[in-house]
């Protein structure tokens, strides 16, 4: 996944674009399991997670996003395994950021592919459902990804799932000293279990419906909370996107 963009705190430097390796602590994923997960790539090499949200478009961070071309991107979906010739290959048509889409302080971190081809579902290809209402804190939460599994490492080929449980806004604000609010959730940072370089952008989902996109952290799993978008406060912005 590409790394999150690297930032610097007193805690140490993050992955949200920052240190999102692979899921750190996690398991492998079961074939067809997880079948909205998509691997962003550019010259076959993983930057980025993302989600299928309807047969022709991929929800993601802006962070993945920013900077980079359609016609260089290619999506990935239908795999657990990330080697050449697994899963089915899409090119993209275009790309949508945030128009509010802050790089310095992370925020309005959430953009859209759109595929060039719309993929046909089947077991290992669906759509995710968007979450229709606030995460609240104490929720049990599954994050998936390709990013590394260690800091500093390599991302690994193996899709890796991992149970997280989400923290209140208010307590997370704390840690982070105001940088995030409601159009983030967080996640419990348990030492060596998180997101990490690699896992930006991917969906992390409450009872089979998305509820955050991988955004920042402190890289990687050491202990703090990882920061997600909260979909459910951009789920009109995401609708009126993928209906112009």
């Amino acid at each position: 996944m590409k790394s999150l963009v690297l930032f610097f705190i007193i805690a140490g430097s993050f992955y949200g674009g920052f240190c999102s390796d692979r899921v750190v602590g996690g398991s492998d994923a079961p074939e067809g399991a997880f079948p909205y997960q998509v691997a962003l790539q550019i010259r076959n090499s993983l930057f980025c997670g993302g989600s299928i949200i309807d047969n022709s478009w991929i929800l993601t961070a802006a962070h993945c996003l920013d900077g980079q071309s359609a016609e260089k991107i290619k999506v990935v979906a239908g795999t657990t395994t990330l080697k050449n010739g697994t899963g089915q290959e899409f090119e993209v048509e275009s790309l949508k950021i945030h128009e509010n889409y802050n790089s310095k302080n992370v925020t309005n971190d959430i953009g859209l592919i759109k595929l060039k081809k719309a993929i046909e579902f089947n077991d290992k290809m669906k759509n995710v459902p968007l979450a229709a209402k606030e995460t609240k804190g104490g929720r049990r939460l599954i994050l998936t990804g390709w990013g590394k599994t260690r800091y500093p490492g390599q991302t690994t080929t193996k899709l890796q799932k991992i149970d997280l449980l989400s923290v209140s806004d208010s307590d997370c604000a704390t840690v982070y000293s105001g940088r995030v609010d409601k159009r983030n959730i967080c996640t419990f940072g348990i030492p060596g279990r998180g997101a990490c370089q690699g896992d930006s952008g991917g969906p992390l989902v409450l009872d089979g419906t998305q509820v955050g996109v991988v955004s920042w952290g402190v890289a990687c799993a050491r202990g703090l909370p990882d920061v997600f978008t909260d979909v459910y406060n951009f789920r009109d912005w995401i609708e009126q996107n993928i209906k112009s």
